[in-house]
């Protein structure tokens, strides 16, 4: 079973990564905050809050350029600046950083930085600095969240081994502290220059897996804010962001503290913690229901009924559940609680789920709300949420361009791997990311802290569904587009006609620089400037690429943007060794594929740097060499006539020069296709009609680097002259020239 989650593994995005069938859901989702976009790759990463700044990373790549300076990176994120402060003076940096997400590079610092950053007595100096931030937090200031991010990222990197553990005599004094907030007032007072401190300080928590040690206080926090007699306006603080971002942090304490080794039976034997969360959905629901805080009346339920998995609790929480069930509906402004109960029963009582009238709810929800249903053709079935007949025409006719763009650049002769039944595609399109995240999750078993993923399942099962599951870019609107959706198609024609097997089996040797590679170079042809820009700095080498995986912790860039460039420079300058590797993938001789990469080793770093620094967004990516399969051209009355389905070979010109051919076509003639391929040097080809064309002058002409060219005559006029120019940009040798048409 294959998930791809785009644009990253646990990332986005972007965003777009790949996980296997142990990633997909057995229970309702973490609390999370709710927001209109999908994360950024860091933000899933990180668990970083939603920015309110501008997102690049969302705009289509034609628009990035111009907001390059605009997504600069700020002088407050320089951790080489940083790191040059120490003890009690960089605590002070830190605690007056102007923006908190100056602090965010320090998730991704790198060594030596990050453990010069994070010695001990840097660790104890800004956790001193933090006690007596805390003592006196009154909501005014960033100061707070700034010295709680530091050490966030501290024991995030520790956690991977990045770093080595934070010294741990600093445990008692941040507990203290932690304690006193969580317990107190000021932490929930809306703080607006750093509203997401409650949320972040909660988050410290779980970074220090101390999970177990702040349940108490967990359950405190949701009883604050749970509306009763003595306080009828408790739950009024959810409304903005700081209380809010506490409710979500301590809610998901809870929901991690199930798994925490240390927990014994603190949560499997206790039911005062799911009765604190009924409480608040009970009595909370009619302050909170149609309001911007309604997510922690979903939040809140799932955890209540994430109870219901303890043997000893079960029929304590199944009363819980029907109650819910029973005062409110499916489709309903209160639907996300009946889903969060109906959604537990799945989980954790479905042999029963007769007795609360949820059997196969999924299929009644889906019909719902995926009210579009269209074949776009034998191979590609759509459900969308809300689309107009035009965008289903749309979608429909992007993605058949799409697959016959991928035939064409891959040579797959439309044949199947073998053992491959994924012989449709379901497409399946919410109406923005907030309907993706509310009901994907329930429809088909998936994490949404992404921007949509594609399901290979298991191809060589008979009757397996593929599926893209995805929502539109609701932000380039009226704009319409399905955001990823012809980066992720082109991962369903890969994994059927290039990837034997599973992804467990494709992934089982370093083989993502082609798989997102590919995705990124046909979805975009030539038009990735910031992927240019980023191989020209030089960070990695060609066979650094060649060796990437789904658990690189800069996985985003280096998948993508790097993945694009090894793959355009492969196919672009080493054709015949792509052709070679996929010839053993399509097999799925993997141990081979990796000895053949292994022999490439560096052989083209050099080439792909100098390469890397004259590529360009002009032109079309160069079509396979399918001229030296034809025939020589013979019986023309001049050895440079072509004639039909046929080629003229070992064309030469010197520097600057013109080779010259000429072709002429009946009348009816159609697609006639001119092709060139092979030898050595760098030739452009220009055509036109009854005159000799130029560079300056013609009416058709290709112009990629090297010698593959390809024009196009859809509609030729028949019995007349078509001048053909091969113009030497450096001198060139052993040129193949061929035609042919209908």
């Amino acid at each position: 079973m294959m998930l791809k989650t785009i644009g990253v593994a646990a990332l986005l995005l972007a965003a777009q990564a790949h996980a296997d069938s142990g990633d997909k859901l057995h229970q309702a989702p973490a609390p999370h905050q709710r927001q209109t976009l999908p994360p950024s790759a860091e933000q899933a990463k990180y668990d970083l809050a939603p920015s309110r700044k501008p997102r690049n990373d969302l705009m289509p790549r034609q628009m990035k350029s111009s907001m390059k300076a605009m997504a600069a990176t700020p002088a407050c994120s320089n951790m080489n600046t940083l790191a040059s402060y120490s003890g009690a003076a960089l605590a002070e940096y830190i605690a007056t950083l102007p923006d908190f997400e100056c602090t965010y590079p320090l998730f991704s610092v790198a060594n030596p930085l990050a453990t010069n950053i994070y010695s001990a007595a840097n660790v104890s100096a800004v956790t001193t600095r933090l006690q007596s931030e805390a003592a006196s937090y009154n909501a005014s200031n960033m100061k707070l969240v700034n010295l709680v991010l530091y050490l966030r990222a501290g024991y995030y990197q520790a956690s991977g081994g990045s770093i080595p553990a934070l010294t741990e005599s600093v445990r008692a004094p941040l507990r203290a502290s932690l304690h006193s907030l969580v317990q107190g007032n000021p932490l929930y007072v809306d703080n607006t220059s750093a509203y997401t401190t409650a949320n972040e300080v909660w988050k410290l928590v779980t970074n220090m897996n101390d999970e177990v040690q702040f349940l108490p206080d967990a359950r405190a926090t949701v009883e604050r804010f749970t509306v009763r007699p003595s306080a009828p306006n408790a739950a009024e603080p959810l409304k903005q962001y700081s209380a809010g971002g506490g409710m979500t942090g301590a809610l998901t304490v809870l929901f991690r503290a199930h798994t925490m080794p240390n927990v014994g039976t603190a949560m499997s034997n206790d039911i005062s913690y799911a009765n604190a969360l009924n409480a608040f959905i009970t009595n909370s629901k009619a302050a909170l229901l149609n309001t911007n805080a309604s997510a922690h009346l979903v939040d809140a339920s799932n955890e209540a009924f994430r109870f219901m998995q303890y043997s000893a609790l079960k029929a304590q929480v199944k009363p819980m559940v029907q109650n819910v069930l029973n005062t409110t509906t499916m489709l309903g402004a209160d639907q996300g609680m009946w889903l969060a109960a109906a959604a537990a029963v799945k989980w954790y009582d479905s042999e029963n789920c007769a007795q609360y009238g949820v059997c196969n709810y999924e299929e009644q929800l889906a019909a719902a709300v995926l009210k579009t249903t269209h074949n776009c053709s034998p191979t590609l079935r759509l459900r969308a949420q809300d689309v107009t007949p035009a965008q289903v025409q749309e979608i429909c006719a992007t993605l058949a361009n799409g697959e016959g763009y991928f035939h064409t650049m891959l040579q797959t002769n439309r044949t199947p791997v073998a053992h491959d039944n994924n012989t449709a595609l379901e497409l399946v399109v919410f109406d923005d990311y907030a309907n993706y995240s509310k009901y994907a999750g329930l429809l088909y078993d998936i994490p949404t802290d992404n921007g949509g993923m594609y399901l290979e399942g298991n191809p060589a099962q008979a009757g397996n569904q593929a599926r893209f599951i995805a929502h539109e870019a609701s932000w380039l609107r009226p704009t319409f587009k399905v955001w990823n959706l012809e980066h992720e198609y082109v991962h369903y024609l890969d994994g059927r006609f290039n990837l034997y097997g599973d992804f467990g089996a494709s992934t089982s040797v370093p083989t993502v620089w082609w798989i997102e590679g590919i995705g990124e170079y046909l979805s975009l042809k030539n038009n990735n400037q910031p992927a240019i820009d980023m191989a020209r700095s030089r960070k990695y080498r060609l066979s650094d690429i060649f060796g990437n995986t789904y658990q690189m912790s800069d996985y985003s860039d280096r998948a993508y943007r790097w993945g694009y460039m090894a793959t355009r420079f492969m196919m672009e300058r080493h054709r015949a060794d792509v052709d070679q590797a996929l010839a053993k993938l399509r097999v799925g001789d993997y141990t081979r594929y990796n000895d053949f990469m292994r022999s490439i080793g560096t052989r083209y770093d050099s080439e792909f740097a100098t390469w890397a620094d004259a590529a360009t967004t002009a032109g079309e990516p160069p079509l396979p060499d399918s001229v030296s399969s034809l025939p020589a051209c013979s019986g023309q009355a001049s050895p440079t006539y072509l004639g039909k389905n046929c080629a003229i070979r070992n064309i030469a010109s010197g520097s600057q020069t013109y080779a010259y051919l000429h072709l002429m076509v009946p009348t009816g003639a159609k697609n006639v296709k001119l092709m060139s391929a092979g030898g050595s040097g760098n030739m452009d080809m220009y055509v036109a009609l009854e005159r000799y064309p130029s560079t300056s002058s013609y009416d058709l002409m290709s112009a990629n680097a090297g010698n593959s060219e390809s024009i196009s005559i859809p509609a030729p006029a028949g019995y007349r002259w078509y001048y053909i120019a091969l113009h030497a940009k450096q001198p060139f040798g052993g040129v193949t020239v061929g035609v042919t048409y209908d």
